[in-house]
């Protein structure tokens, strides 16, 4: 299973595959952003505290604050 974040609403969803596009509230589609693979490790945002479980470091690409994620190893 992979982290998935939409860059335009923040909505973040476990999947084994990229989810539909269809229907992003914050109009048009969704634009899915695999952050890692699904782990016991907990990772926080420093910027927008989003909280996901990963096997790894998630990527740094795509904070909703602006720039790059800052993670945070809980």
């Amino acid at each position: 299973m992979k982290n998935y974040k939409c860059d335009k609403c923040d909505t973040l969803i476990q999947k084994n595959n990229t989810p539909s596009s269809i229907g992003c509230p914050n109009g048009g589609n969704h634009r899915w952003r695999n952050l890692s693979n699904v782990g016991d490790r907990n990772y926080q945002c420093k910027k927008c505290s989003i909280l996901i479980k990963s096997d790894s470091l998630p990527t740094s690409l795509g904070c909703s604050s602006g720039g790059n994620h800052s993670w945070s190893k809980l």
